[in-house]
């Protein structure tokens, strides 16, 4: 909690009035800070972290070595618990009241989008690190729970060469919400008008947030965050996704799903959040000097977080009197031709939330729920619109581009012609706006599965244990299902040349394909149509009769299995290939899954490779160990410097018979 909150600009601060200290002293007002700014310490006492999982995580061997993406072991395996995984920690603070965070993450490919977060606050009177009550008698007065949220849209793709710098920040960050007090109004207040097909807002609070409009960026309009320019390299290299891809064609926000009436009612009170605002990120009056004994201090805070106003009162949720944020940067609404910048400073905008006032007894408790979720447009629309729009600014202008109307199928998911069944037309910035009512509906989703106890359509289990070994001609791939676990109905194997962290471009060797369908009961599969010397990674899904499948990210390897050859008979069959190595030349005569690679076939099961340039430096040496005949060199140097074009000497030194021979490498750039 400490290390997300204040690292991210994200906060939670408590506050109550008329508190008093174990040693006597009453404070007026008492806040304990944590984020977005302050690290919280001597503010909150961090007592429990830990890992749920409602089964064992699947165990993923790749040629005899575990792989995963980040390690996530799992502290306890609990059954019982609603969702797939949960996080929970438990925090004291100095006030006396004890937070219990619970997150909820479904691996169920429909819930996949949101985490659900449950926040018990108890008054249980510790006010330290140690199991000592300081404060077992004292009623907490007044109590809110002020929630921090700095959102920001594809952090890496969107900053400093594409975007702009502060997107990775928030700073061009549009945000609004939605306010159950709406319905009761008359008229259509804000995105009361975007939302009349949807219930949540009803009885929910939402607030939400999209990348905005840049002025600054002149190449193009930054809605939906174009890939445009390859960022640098010290920021976060993209791998040349420079296609136009929309990196941010989605919303996100956060949805009051539940928050208790008070301590003794556990009725949903619709008027909670009672403060609903936005901050200025670098507000130097509120995101500094936090300090839990600075009695002004708190009281300047206090007065704010109670209605949003640091000076004087007025309506603490948003209306006609205090709009959210986009409303004031585009008041007519047509957010997808904005043209103001939707920020004042560096900072940017979050927005802010109280729950309160309640009044907490000794031993007494509320509970708060709230999600956090994100929808948009899919990764195919989302490349194709994109790849569009930037062919339509180089051809014809910016101007002109923004206004064009680009046709695509929902239902078929596909691009399609004017007039053809189906078809609908928008302009770039008008498809991306089509994530608000992809969001509404997450939103309405979420309190659907709230209210049915946190209860989802329960996909099949995926394998317990998945081993993908690397053949001399085939990859073999093996499975075990959990002990008692019944076969599903089927599975479903697929496969990329090259493992990406980011989002796969369609039409490169970074996409997964399905290779096979397999009956429930199989148990291993043979990969024979690949080829020698590229990297093949895979995922299996076990696919159940309600056609729900297993989340792939149980057992997507991240480890590449390659063909072995096996060693050479002599040092006179060792091959390098391709050779001469050409930048230009097509894929068919370079390897598809990496640029810079090239492979030495034939190998003895122990050798030494040393690489050298024309004029005799070292460039870098190669320990192969692995008692296949295949070795691979990515072109770099032993200081990880991409080596020139020219005429290379690679010495291969079997470790056995101590025998050498040399190969002449030709690398044209």
């Amino acid at each position: 909690m400490i290390g997300a909150y204040w690292g991210h600009w994200r906060g939670l601060w408590i506050s109550a009035k008329n508190w008093q200290s174990p040693d006597g002293q009453t404070f007026p007002v008492r806040i304990e800070h944590i984020g977005p700014r302050f690290n919280g310490l001597g503010e909150y006492f961090q007592d429990v972290i830990k890992l749920v999982y409602k089964f064992d995580a699947p165990e993923i061997i790749v040629d005899g070595l575990t792989s995963f993406d980040k390690p996530a072991v799992p502290d306890e395996i609990n059954p019982d618990i609603p969702a797939d995984a949960m996080v929970e920690n438990i925090a004291h603070t100095a006030m006396g009241i004890e937070v219990r965070r619970r997150v909820y993450q479904f691996s169920n490919e429909q819930h996949q989008d949101y985490h659900i977060i449950e926040y018990v606050f108890t008054n249980t009177g510790n006010v330290d690190e140690d199991e000592d009550i300081e404060l077992p008698n004292q009623t907490l007065e007044d109590v809110y729970f002020t929630f921090f949220y700095r959102n920001k849209a594809n952090a890496p793709a969107g900053a400093w060469d594409n975007s702009a710098g502060g997107a990775a920040w928030g700073k061009y960050t549009m945000n609004d919400a939605l306010v159950p007090d709406w319905a009761d109004m008359p008229g259509e207040q804000f995105s009361e008008q975007f939302a009349q097909g949807y219930d949540f807002w009803q009885d929910h609070a939402a607030q939400f947030s999209w990348l905005g409009h840049v002025p600054d960026q002149t190449n193009f309009n930054t809605i939906g965050n174009p890939m445009w320019f390859e960022l640098q390299p010290w920021i976060a290299h993209i791998g040349g996704d420079t296609t136009g891809r929309l990196g941010a064609a989605a919303m996100f926000g956060t949805l009051t799903v539940h928050a208790d009436r008070s301590a003794s009612d556990e009725s949903h009170d619709r008027a909670q959040p009672s403060m609903m605002d936005i901050l200025d990120s670098d507000d130097a009056d509120l995101t500094s000097r936090n300090d839990h004994n600075d009695i002004n201090q708190m009281q300047f805070e206090r007065d704010w977080l109670e209605d949003g106003f640091k000076n004087g009162t007025g309506s603490a949720r948003y209306s006609d009197e205090k709009p959210p944020h986009a409303w004031r940067i585009q008041p007519d609404g047509d957010f997808a031709r904005q043209t103001a910048p939707p920020q004042p400073s560096e900072g940017g905008y979050g927005y802010v939330q109280s729950f309160g006032p309640y009044t907490l007894g000794p031993g007494e408790d509320v509970r708060i729920v709230v999600a956090e979720a994100i929808a948009g447009l899919n990764d195919k629309l989302a490349y194709a619109l994109g790849r569009w729009y930037k062919q339509q600014v180089r051809l014809q202008g910016q101007e002109v581009a923004n206004n064009l109307l680009f046709y695509w199928n929902p239902t078929t998911n596909t691009s399609c012609n004017q007039g053809d069944p189906g078809c609908i037309g928008r302009t770039k910035n008008d498809w991306v706006m089509t994530a608000r009512d992809s969001l509404f509906k997450r939103f309405d989703q979420i309190l659907e599965v709230w209210n049915n106890g946190m209860q989802v359509p329960q996909a099949p289990k995926p394998p317990r244990r998945f081993v993908v070994s690397s053949g001399t001609d085939q990859i073999t791939l093996e499975w075990e299902t959990y002990a008692g676990e019944p076969d599903p109905a089927g599975w479903e194997i697929w496969r990329a040349q090259n493992y990406y962290f980011g989002i796969p471009l369609p039409d490169s060797s970074t996409v997964y394909k399905k290779i096979a369908e397999l009956p429930g009961n199989a148990r291993s599969y043979i990969d024979t149509e690949v080829t020698r010397g590229v990297n093949y990674f895979y995922y299996i899904q076990a696919v159940g009769s309600n056609g729900l499948k297993s989340n792939r990210y149980w057992t997507q390897t991240y480890l590449p299995a390659v063909l072995r050859r096996p060693p050479g008979a002599s040092l006179d069959d060792v091959r390098v290939v391709p050779n001469p190595y050409v930048l230009e030349a097509d894929l068919g005569v370079r390897f598809p899954d990496v640029q810079d690679k090239i492979a030495f076939y034939g190998l003895p099961p122990q050798a030494t490779i040393r690489i050298y340039t024309e004029l005799g430096e070292l460039v870098t040496v190669i320990e192969h160990t692995d008692g296949s005949g295949d070795e691979f060199w990515n072109l770099t140097t032993s200081s990880r410097q991409v080596v020139a074009s020219g005429i290379y000497y690679a010495v291969i030194t079997d470790k056995e018979t101590g025998k050498q021979t040399t190969r002449t490498i030709v690398i044209i750039r």
